[in-house]
């Protein structure tokens, strides 16, 4: 009988080892490279990805994430000898508003962009490359298909690996009549930092989308302006797509103009892709990329 009562006090008092649902995924990419600098067998993305989800009640959720990360097109990551890179976030979500802090969080302005990166490897993404650490961004949406977000985050001082300064970004997106519109602004209290701004566009009708983006201040750098146009078109195993983007550098007097032509097929859950990438400066360097990728 006694038995029997420790066994329900402790049944009692005892925490379940998995309350929260709890997921796995990722994908790994590799590709074969064809560039002026040779050929080459490279990886591309090898990520995995732990989740954890759990109801915390009054309509609100907790979720945490752990990103293993061994992106690297040429083996090991800079970070570190092995290839992985470890990246978290905690995030809980009610009605109408999130709040996310971690080192895997975006900026308010990286939230809304990438619209025009249609193509699978190559062109320049149209990343606006806030490049914060430990962020905390705040979204709400105030209204319908209105979203407003604001984030804080410090990035290392490249000159001073003791120090950091911190990055304060703002943005809004908007649907409007089926297009959507972003504007963003990320500010720095770094001494010769410029703010960085971003505007997009994206629509997509049928099987296809478009998207643009135009960056002010790349890097915080005064004057250097970056444009990128992406256009894909779904013809139902895969897509057809073109990329094409403009980087002005002011200091140096230069424009590299770069663009991505390709197709991707879809096999299951795998997807194949081939991809030509042109990169003009004063000269011309043409990369043919073909690569597989496996996301589960």
């Amino acid at each position: 009988m006694k038995k029997i009562i420790a066994i329900a006090v402790a049944s009692a008092f005892a925490v379940p080892a998995f309350a929260a649902d709890v997921s796995v995924s990722g994908d790994v990419e590799y590709m074969y490279v064809d560039g002026p600098s040779g050929t080459s067998f490279n990886s591309g993305d090898q990520d995995v990805t732990i989740s954890g989800s759990e109801d915390l009640g009054n309509g609100m959720t907790v979720t945490a994430s752990l990103e293993l990360d061994g992106d690297s097109d040429t083996g090991a990551a800079a970070a570190t000898a092995d290839g992985l890179q470890s990246d978290s976030s905690l995030t809980i979500t009610g009605d109408g508003f999130s709040v996310s802090i971690g080192d895997a969080v975006d900026s308010a302005v990286e939230a809304f962009d990438e619209v025009s990166d249609t193509a699978e490897q190559g062109g320049t993404g149209g990343d606006s490359a806030v490049a914060t650490e430990h962020a905390l961004l705040v979204t709400m949406t105030p209204a319908d298909n209105v979203t407003l977000a604001i984030s804080t985050g410090y990035e290392d001082d490249a000159a001073d690996s003791t120090s950091s300064f911190q990055i304060t970004s703002y943005a809004v997106q908007a649907n409007v009549m089926g297009a959507t519109v972003a504007y963003g602004i990320a500010t720095s209290n770094e001494d010769g930092m410029k703010d960085l701004s971003t505007m997009s566009l994206s629509y997509a009708v049928g099987p296809v989308s478009i998207g643009y983006e135009s960056i002010a201040n790349v890097a915080y750098v005064d004057k250097d302006d970056q444009t990128n146009l992406g256009l894909s078109y779904a013809y139902g195993m895969g897509n057809l797509f073109i990329e094409s983007g403009e980087l002005k550098d002011d200091s140096a007097s230069t424009k590299t103009e770069t663009t991505a032509v390709g197709a991707s097929y879809q096999l299951g859950a795998v997807n194949l892709y081939a991809v030509q990438n042109s990169v003009k400066t004063t000269t011309t360097d043409d990369t043919t990329m073909v690569g597989v990728e496996y996301a589960f």
